[in-house]
């Protein structure tokens, strides 16, 4: 029986009563964390001793508020604006610090991107578990509590509730319980109307819950995150990505600007193909990779759309979703969908559809109630329509034969009985969602027949094939699995989430499930989008490389690569083919060194050197043919809107310039005596005080403040 409660005392009285003194609390991914009530549990272990809780969860996240003077200036009034009243996770700060009590431990599978590299605490604790595994991992390490922030809606019948943005391993923890014979751990929820209600899978009765926290003073705004500058870098591999999307398949794609140059470039395709085209030609794209794109890709409008089946639904499907693209449905019937994907049907139910079905033996010559059943679900039959003693009927008394044996019969059925169009069709298949602002108030617009078409469900039914395997196969056609990664070897093996000397950035997360899906699915590609290189400790280092101490994508795995210079097609090549494609994809400074690597160990011929075309492959060459594409209007720093205010933007610049040149404590010294006698006479007062830097007051204060207008002068006046 569900427990109802209005304080989080109420509530954690619940939890201690029936565990006891030793708490393993699981709490999703993510946004859906009840940040008050895990803060409450921390707080009284610490205060506690003889309470032993351990915190099972990934993707914590935190409002930045960064390290220098210069950094807290200038995030403090940007944070109290976009995130007004959400409540910080008290662990990440005990964590950071590496100061926790014998009694308390935290569990991440997966880590907010490079905020723990240097936290012992962390990198100790972190599990290492693909996505589909996080839950079978989490109950067999003896989770017993579940905490979880949930949505609700009022109904004439009384409140419901949904998952909402954490569908993802809540709904897998019963199945697996089942499977196991684990004992089913307590669910806590935590009502938060802020979230989106989402439907399907998602809406769950009171009675999933074993305890509802229902305090309307602990409702809050769930993090929203920034939206990020998207640079030439990433708009050049976001426009070579775009060629390989086939129309009528489906995507898969992650958060960060690259996902959000992709779904810039594959709108432009859309929205303005000749305009796509002629930049594809004006950058030489279809000429240098025409085979790929020819064999894998596509360069036309989406007549048909695109479906999503992705672990994380992101901003970009809610713009490709309103743009038209992301409008292939997909139906829970593998038979009716191979029937679409082969063009036998469309979703306009067809008059002669009972026919096609007996052709198909989809369903007996004789009509059951499980199979009225299944055709009134996908809108094939009316819905007013019962079984009764071999005829059917509807609520006028009109009686109609279900033995299909005789065409008269069939013919009078599909006369009388079929519905208009297919119902319950789905464009998105997601496990968990995070986003800006925008996208949540998006999410909360759409109205209940659009709401329905995308479906938050379990983290397994979204990143594999078992299970449901003859439905997966014909609702993904023509998939097109996109990720990001950090390293790529010449043999195509990658590297995403952990540095060579095994400190975690992230966590692998669902990319292998996503790689190894691609190949065992007809017609798919994993596609891994790789900036060529970044700045190091002593200037560029090629993220290309000859061999790489760990990956996240064994080489036998290898797909697709793509970088700001193309695209390296690996699928089915030998090491030699692929040593040359990834080679011309590098970046020019590091071509050569990476060829003789490959030639030392009888990798390469000797004689095979990089082709003309792949000569220049450098960010300048890459900015100077960008350049005139941007007077023009198109690739904008921010395409899908920006949170920063336009103060902020040239602050923002200022501080990436003081930040690369203060790399050392020398470099630091020299920029600090420049500024201080090259000071410009302009003032910028409003930025200054943006900064609060107005009056200074300390030395640190007075020469942060010559730092930062030294470096406006210098920024401003190059743009």
């Amino acid at each position: 029986m569900t427990i109802y409660v209005e304080t989080i005392e109420q509530c954690l009285e619940q939890v201690i009563t029936k565990n006891g003194q030793n708490l393993k609390v699981g709490t999703p991914l993510g946004v859906g964390k009840p940040n008050q009530l895990i803060n409450a549990v921390w707080s009284k272990a610490k205060e506690d001793s003889s309470l032993q809780l351990e915190i099972f969860t990934a993707l914590s996240l935190q409002v930045p508020k960064g390290k220098s003077l210069l950094e807290k200036k200038f995030l403090k009034p940007f944070t109290d604006r976009l995130f007004p009243d959400y409540p910080d996770l008290d662990y990440i700060e005990d964590v950071l610090k590496n100061k926790l009590p014998k009694n308390m431990k935290l569990t991440e599978f997966y880590i907010q991107s490079g905020k723990m590299l240097r936290t012992p605490m962390a990198q100790k604790n972190y599990t290492s578990s693909n996505y589909t595994h996080a839950m079978r991992d989490m109950l067999e390490s003896g989770m017993n509590v579940l905490m979880q922030m949930v949505a609700i809606k009022q109904t004439d019948s009384g409140p419901i509730y949904s998952l909402s943005c954490n569908t993802d391993l809540s709904l897998d923890m019963d199945p697996i319980c089942k499977r196991k014979g684990f004992k089913r751990p307590m669910v806590v929820a935590m009502v938060n109307p802020n979230l989106p209600f989402m439907g399907g899978d998602a809406q769950v009765s009171a009675d999933f819950f074993d305890v509802i926290l229902n305090d309307k003073d602990l409702y809050f705004k769930q993090f929203a995150t920034p939206r990020a500058v998207v640079n030439v870098t990433d708009y050049s591999i976001g426009l070579l990505t775009s060629s390989l999307i086939k129309d009528g398949g489906t995507m898969q794609i992650g958060i960060g600007s690259l996902g959000d140059a992709l779904i810039y470039c594959t709108k432009l395709r859309h929205a303005n193909n000749d305009k796509y085209l002629n930049l594809l030609n004006k950058l030489a794209i279809t000429d240098k990779f025409k085979d790929i794109i020819k064999s894998a890709g596509a360069v036309g409008t989406f007549k048909h759309g695109l479906y999503a089946a992705s672990e994380m639904f992101v901003e970009g499907f809610a713009h490709l979703f309103d743009a038209g693209i992301l409008k292939r449905k997909v139906y829970q019937d593998a038979e009716i969908q191979s029937l679409l994907n082969n063009g036998i049907i469309s979703e306009n139910v067809p008059n002669n559809i009972i026919e096609l079905l007996l052709q198909d033996e989809i369903i007996d010559e004789v009509l059951t109630r499980k199979q009225l059943l299944r055709l009134q679900r996908l809108g094939i039959l009316k819905q007013d329509l019962y079984l009764n003693k071999g005829k059917l009927k509807n609520t006028k008394g009109k009686k109609y034969s279900a033995d299909l044996t005789k065409y008269k019969n069939i013919k009078a059925i599909q006369e009388n009985c079929l519905g208009d169009k297919l119902k319950h069709g789905t464009v998105l298949h997601g496990g968990f969602f995070l986003g800006s602002r925008w996208f949540y108030q998006w999410l909360h617009k759409l109205t209940d027949q659009d709401k329905e078409m995308f479906q938050m469900t379990a983290v397994s039914q979204v990143n594999e094939l078992y299970g449901n395997e003859a439905l997966d196969r014909v609702q993904r056609v023509k998939a097109r699995f996109i990720n990001t990664c950090m390293k790529v070897d010449l043999m195509g093996a990658a590297a995403s989430d952990t540095l060579d000397n095994h400190q975690v950035v992230s966590g692998v997360g669902g990319q292998y499930n996503f790689v190894a899906m691609a190949h065992a699915l007809e017609d798919s590609r994993s596609i891994l989008m790789l900036r060529s290189c970044h700045a190091g400790k002593n200037g560029a280092e090629s993220n290309i490389v000859w061999k790489y101490p760990y990956c996240t994508i064994p080489r036998h795995l290898r797909d697709i690569v793509v970088t700001e210079y193309g695209i390296a097609d690996l699928r089915g090549q030998s090491d030699e083919e692929c040593i040359k494609r990834m080679i011309c994809i590098a970046d020019s400074r590091f071509q050569e060194e990476l060829r003789k690597k490959a030639v030392t160990y009888n990798k390469l011929d000797e004689n095979w050197q990089v082709p003309e075309a792949f000569n220049n492959n450098s960010c300048e060459y890459l900015k100077s043919q960008f350049t005139t594409i941007q007077e023009s209007g198109y690739f904008p720093r921010f395409p899908f809107g920006c949170d920063f205010t336009e103060e902020e933007l040239q602050l923002i610049t200022a501080l990436t310039y003081l930040k690369g040149k203060t790399q050392s404590v020398f470099a630091k010294l020299k920029l600090i005596v420049k500024a201080l006698l090259k000071q410009p006479k302009q003032e910028y007062h409003l930025l200054l005080k943006r900064m609060d830097l107005s009056n200074p007051k300390t030395t640190e204060e007075k020469i942060t403040r010559k730092l930062i207008k030294y470096a406006l002068k210098v920024t401003l006046e190059k743009h």
